[in-house]
């Protein structure tokens, strides 16, 4: 504008100068004035875009917050709805062992008799008698089952065979001794046996065994009347002289018995406790299913006449045969009833065999001490039995069969006993049964113990109702918040341990976190009191912006904000004297100040009524300003995202003066060698160059240099001077002239 003036002077020449120099300076002054208010207009706008920028970012994160909430509860949620599948399934689980395992009848009236009743009336001694009470009984039935369960009992089922030798002991049978009329019977045993099925049950060391048995018992009856085991049978003919005998000679003549018996032993004996050994005795009940004797022999028939020199034999059509084998001729033989007595003594083969059932090896002998016969009568063996013999001998033939009676279905048998005998060798297995255990009781769950809160106003002791309790488990961290009721009280019931306790209210100042332990059958109550906070007092905030040089008041703008955050409280301009104010409550705050050709500054404010002068630098070349609120990492060169507001204000104000050139300087305290400081300043120096490159002012308007330890402000042997020493300033090198704006 003065080069302007300058053409036009020398055109219009000196004579016209004084008139025409008054006019433009007139005009200049009014281009000015109009400079300065659209200045002025386009920094409030760009503070009201600024406020509304931040305005988006506070929205931004806001709703950047609501989805991570948002994200965080449906987790939760999931989380929350897995566990109460899981304990679902657990509940099924409990409930399907709790039907394999369902106690007794007797045991299910005892633990629903005995579980105790939850009773938030009840006092803490009378909810422990009322539980011990419980536990009292179901040790009584837990006792009772256990005293079952622990018996030395096993029930078992098998079956066994046995052999070895057995004998039809006869006797009792009417004959004549007298030989060559009468007869005798002779006992020869042969093999039996027979087979088992049965319980036995061991209760420690005794043994019971019952069951049911088919024994075969076999045996031959010899018959004979003289002193070869021959039977001999002479009788005269009829039709012939008496003095002509026919005599039968068998030799030898064998009846042939075979028995059978359904027998149930009913056994008592013992298992050795040492030694693998056992041994039985008892009776056995029978009755005869069978009997059959058969007859055998070889037949010599011959006739002897006194009137004659021999004996007449081997004669066949008169009958007379030598050592004619008989035809064997079966008949059926009636038991009865058979008591027999029955010992045994075996070896456990369990400790040798490798096996799941039991295994048992013995001898054994069984003897019918009654009488097992039951006589039926049939055709007699007598010597007088001499009826139809002539008869038969004169008509026939063929030898003469000889009369096919057993001796024990004869007259001579009406008298007879036979008495069953067996002894050998006896094998058993046994499987023993699943024994039926009768369960125990749980213990009822201790009741949970319970805990009360009673949250009151410090100064009135009145209860206050709507606290919020956040009541924390120290073990597992566990955390539960709830609200206290109109009389002030929360209670509930809680797991033994140690819980942290705090409370907060609107209005009041959040509660002294207090440790409180929870034991079994307990029930305490904490009181805890709240301080009101005082109804905030506002203030008028009183400022004066004056030229640090001149001590003149200047216009400048004021941004105000809490040193919390960076939230605008209050945006203005100060009046043409430099004074502003504000209504404020108590507290710190920092003031932004910003004028015309000014340095900007931050000044922190601790406000407690009171009137604060403020003084700004004139922009000008060889100003010195410190860059307030960069951080750096420790010993790093790193810039920390905590100095963007720095950065950018400072990047502002020299790209809206693109004629300023700046000298960055590094400083650094006393602490490390010179070296390292030295190192540290001008890296630094040249990171906050760097940085303002990036956001885009010209390499050439910026030098950087470090200085290390060299110029401290403050002193290097207190924390609060050498962070006063940490420090990066920049010098005003050059404006070209130009007046600056002021944005930073």
């Amino acid at each position: 504008m003065k080069r302007v003036i300058t053409i036009l002077l020398l055109a219009m020449g000196l004579g016209t100068i004084a008139p025409m120099v008054s006019v433009l300076d007139n005009s200049v002054a009014a281009v000015y004035a109009v400079d300065a208010k659209a200045k002025a207009k386009a920094q409030r706008e760009k503070e009201k875009a600024k406020q509304a920028k931040e305005r988006e970012k506070a929205k931004a994160k806001a709703a950047k917050e609501r989805e991570k909430a948002a994200a965080q509860k449906k987790k939760e949620q999931a989380k929350a709805a897995a566990q109460k599948q899981k304990d679902r399934e657990k509940a099924k689980a409990q409930q399907a062992k709790a039907r394999q395992q369902k106690p007794s009848s007797s045991n299910q009236q005892v633990a629903k008799a005995a579980a105790p009743k939850i009773d938030n009336n009840l006092t803490a001694a009378q909810e422990k008698a009322q539980y011990m009470e419980a536990v009292a009984a179901i040790d009584k039935a837990n006792a009772s089952a256990n005293a079952y369960n622990e018996r030395d009992i096993t029930h078992r089922l098998g079956f066994w065979g046995q052999i070895g030798y057995s004998n039809l002991f006869t006797s009792g049978i009417a004959y004549d001794a007298t030989a060559g009329t009468g007869f005798r019977n002779k006992d020869k045993g042969f093999v039996g046996g027979g087979l088992g099925l049965g319980y036995q049950m061991r209760y420690k060391q005794m043994l019971m065994t019952l069951g049911a048995e088919f024994n075969f018992y076999n045996s031959v009856m010899g018959i004979s009347n003289t002193e070869d085991d021959a039977l001999v049978r002479s009788f005269g003919m009829i039709p012939y002289p008496t003095t002509m005998l026919y005599t039968y000679t068998f030799n030898p003549l064998k009846d042939k018995l075979i028995g059978g018996f359904v027998q149930v032993p009913v056994l008592f004996g013992m298992e050795l406790k040492k030694l693998p050994l056992f041994w039985q005795a008892g009776l056995k009940v029978g009755i005869g299913v069978m009997g059959q004797s058969t007859l055998s022999g070889v037949m010599t028939t011959s006739i002897e006449d006194k009137e004659l020199i021999s004996d007449l034999t081997d004669m066949y059509k008169h009958t007379l045969v030598t050592d004619q084998q008989m035809a064997n001729a079966s008949t059926s033989v009636k038991f009865g009833l058979n008591l027999a007595a029955h010992a045994e003594v075996g070896v456990n083969l369990d400790q040798w065999v490798n096996a799941s059932p039991r295994l048992r090896a013995s001898l054994f002998v069984d003897y019918g001490f009654l009488n097992a016969l039951n006589y039926k009568p049939a055709v007699p063996l007598s010597a007088t039995a001499q009826t139809d013999i002539p008869t038969q001998l004169l008509s026939t033939e063929s030898p003469l069969d000889f009369p096919t009676s057993s001796a024990l279905a004869t007259s001579s048998a009406a008298a007879a006993k036979v008495n069953p005998f067996l002894v050998g060798a006896k094998f058993a297995v046994w499987f023993d049964l699943p024994r039926k255990k009768k369960p125990t009781i749980d213990y009822p769950k201790v009741p949970t113990p319970r805990m009360g809160v009673f949250m009151y106003d410090e100064n009135t002791a009145l209860a206050l109702g709507g606290v919020a309790v956040e009541i924390t488990n120290t073990e597992t961290g566990k955390t539960m918040q709830k609200n206290t009721n109109r009389q002030g009280l929360l209670q509930g019931r809680f797991t033994p341990g140690t819980y942290r306790i705090s409370a907060t209210k609107n209005g009041y100042y959040p509660s002294d976190t207090v440790l409180q332990t929870v034991e079994e059958f307990t029930f305490d109550t904490l009181r805890l009191p709240l301080e009101r906070i005082p109804a905030p007092i506002i203030y008028t905030l009183c400022m004066n912006i004056y030229d640090a040089e001149t001590k003149l008041p200047i216009e400048a703008a004021v941004r105000l904000t809490s040193t919390a955050d960076t939230l605008a409280l209050y945006t203005a301009q100060s009046s043409d004297d430099g004074f502003i104010e504000t209504p404020l409550t108590e507290g710190d705050y920092i003031a932004r100040l910003s004028a015309q050709g000014y340095m900007p500054k931050d000044d922190t404010l601790h406000f407690v009524r009171d009137t604060f002068d403020l003084y700004m630098q004139h922009i000008k070349e060889g100003i010195k300003v410190k860059i307030e609120n960069l951080f750096f990492a420790t010993n790093k060169t790193y810039i920390l995202p905590q100095s963007e507001q720095a950065m950018s204000d400072l990047a502002d104000f020299l790209l809206m003066n693109p004629s300023v050139t700046i000298h960055i300087i590094g400083h650094t305290d006393a602490v490390g060698s010179d070296e390292a400081n030295q190192i540290l300043s001008e890296g630094r120096a040249n990171a906050v160059r760097a940085d303002l490159i990036k956001r885009g002012v010209a390499a050439e308007r910026m030098t950087a240099e470090g200085r290390g330890e060299r110029e401290f402000v403050a002193d290097n042997d207190t924390e609060e001077g050498r962070q006063l020493n940490r420090r990066v300033e920049f010098v005003i090198t050059g404006t070209d002239g130009e007046d600056i704006q002021q944005i930073f």
